[in-house]
């Protein structure tokens, strides 16, 4: 079995509570922009969330009416009634301690107050949608995997409450924190809760970092970023081509646990990930016999994309924002999904039918990409399709044949099928852009620069420069000239992004002329050789706008 450390606090950035009556509370700018519509039909189903997460307080008027009840047990009779191997656990477990007390110990309210938070932002979408009957149709199964005695927030029980939580028969399991590294155990059980249906939800991460943490990396898990109320990426967030969707993850307001009217706002992908959690809900409820795939592909087919406003970062916050009203009807108008393609989106599905959809689809998200892999989920139909790269046919054969996938060079496409007489009534296709190294997006390599004057900079231009970045200008003047260089600007990460600079063409200790980071401007320096080598690199975490310096030849 696996022991990992998994880190709450890593996905959350610090909170103030205030009282529900504050003005503050006006501020609710993550739920508006998931445009939520809301329901009137009753639903016909109850949803069970899970969350696993630090502790709750299940009596705070943002919980209180949700939290689950376990019928199959008797409480206060200190049995194991459902023989699941856990007695008492009428409203979830506590796993690290284990017991039935899932509740936040008193005078550690402000420690372990992430439970409750994150519960309630779900609580809160799902109210959004069905108002006062929400509390009928969403059911909160709390999962304690912080002992009550932690002298941290790291979760390392994380695991084990996710392996309760999918024996509990939850539909949705939310998991905000990151961390640790999963064995073959665990890996066979998300894999075999997925295969049942369960939806797992999970934080990318807040180390700025092009990488998805666990659990949200691992294949299945619907991995969330997070965004600013502009919906560019939020700093701290990981991003990257693993992350199904961005939601909201600055300033989200939600319950707090130092008392059962206090709420707080918070940053971080932690509650992107609970308002992601909360839009699948809505969704389950919306239409109970929809697959999870189906559930799923309506968030993320009907999400509006950012990648105009993300440059950087294109292809890497997912399919977009959720647009819950679009969502909301993929799933309840059969034909809904054969109208709403859009052409921005850099990842997703296309649905034809006959009747309603064109002949072909274009696709061209912003931003530039090394390619597309596009996928038939028709592989049985023996009829043709054509594929373009910009104006240029790469493909033109049976649908069936890319039915295990076919890649295509460069950022723009068209799908076209041939004449409606020779198609079927339905075909479907599903796509995804491959994206850029970001490392390399603005420079790489080394240039080779002769000429006796010039001017070199990071080639960020408006943008901050990029993560992991190493890039190299070799210099090299007349045997009997120097080289002397200014810094016009620069702003780079404080002792950690440093332009360094050497005498001569290596890169030895002993060359080293000067480095620099921060914004304060640079003195100006000459060489004592004929040849200077600069050398750029970044690290993994913060960015800046970059820098640029002049040079030239002196005697």
């Amino acid at each position: 079995m696996l022991f990992c450390i998994v880190s709450v606090s890593g996905n959350s950035t610090g909170s103030t509570s205030f009282p529900p009556d504050s003005s503050r509370k006006s501020d609710n700018w993550a739920y508006s922009i998931l445009n939520i519509i809301p329901q009137k039909a009753k639903p016909g189903t109850v949803v069970k969330v899970a969350v696993v997460d630090d502790g709750f307080l299940l009596t705070h008027k943002a919980l209180k009416n949700f939290v689950f009840t376990n019928e199959k047990e008797i409480p206060g009779n200190f049995q194991d009634d459902d023989n699941n191997g856990f007695v008492d656990d009428v409203h979830g477990w506590d796993i690290s301690d284990a017991d039935a007390d899932v509740t936040v110990p008193k005078g550690r309210e402000n420690f372990l107050f992430h439970g409750t938070y994150i519960s309630g932002i779900i609580t809160s979408v799902f109210q959004k949608c069905y108002g006062s009957e929400a509390a009928n149709y969403l059911k909160i199964i709390p999962v304690k995997v912080l002992s009550d005695n932690a002298k941290n927030t790291y979760l390392s029980d994380g695991y084990k409450g996710l392996k309760y939580a999918i024996d509990m028969g939850s539909d949705i399991i939310c998991c905000a924190w990151s961390g640790g590294t999963i064995g073959h155990d665990e890996e066979m059980m998300i894999s075999d809760a997925i295969r049942k249906g369960i939806i797992i939800v999970g934080s990318s991460g807040n180390l700025m970092t092009e990488k998805a943490d666990l659990p949200s990396s691992f294949p299945g898990v619907f991995c969330v970023a997070a965004v600013d109320s502009t919906l560019k990426k939020m700093k701290q967030s990981n991003y990257g081509m693993r992350i199904d969707i961005s939601a909201p993850g600055v300033a989200v307001y939600g319950p707090y646990s130092v008392a059962d009217n206090a709420f707080t706002y918070d940053d971080g992908t932690s509650p992107a990930a609970a308002l992601i959690t909360g839009c699948l809900a809505i969704l389950k409820v919306l239409n109970p016999q929809a697959s999870s795939s189906e559930i799923l592909d309506a968030i993320r087919n009907t999400a509006s994309p950012i990648d105009n406003i993300n440059l950087t970062y294109c292809g890497k916050l997912g399919a977009g924002i959720p647009d819950m009203a679009k969502a909301e009807e993929y799933l309840s108008d059969p034909d809904f999904k054969f109208t709403s393609f859009n052409s921005l989106r850099p990842e997703g599905k296309i649905f034809y039918n006959k009747k309603l959809s064109p002949q072909s689809w274009e696709i061209h998200p912003s931003g530039a990409y090394k390619g597309i892999h596009i996928y038939s989920d028709s592989p049985v139909y023996k009829g043709t399709v054509k594929l373009y790269s910009g104006d240029s046919a790469v493909y033109s054969g049976a649908v069936g044949s890319i039915s295990k996938g076919h890649y295509i060079p460069g950022s723009r496409f068209n799908i076209k099928l041939p004449s409606k007489s020779q198609i079927p009534k339905y075909l479907e296709f599903s796509y995804y852009m491959e994206t850029i190294d970001s490392s390399m997006l603005y420079c790489s390599g080394i240039q080779n620069l002769e000429n006796d004057n010039g001017v070199i900079t990071d080639n960020s231009g408006e943008e901050t420069y990029a993560n992991n970045t190493s890039c190299k200008w070799q210099i090299t003047a007349p045997p009997k000239k120097r080289i002397q260089i200014e810094f016009e600007n620069i702003d780079t990460q404080p002792n950690v992004d440093f332009i360094w600079i050497f005498d001569g063409n290596s890169t030895l200790q002993e060359n080293v002329i000067a480095k620099f980071s921060g914004n304060l401007k640079p003195p100006v320096i000459t060489s004592s050789k004929n040849q200077v080598l600069i050398w750029f690199i970044t690290d993994a975490t913060a960015v800046g706008k970059g820098w640029k310096l002049k040079y030239h030849f002196v005697d």
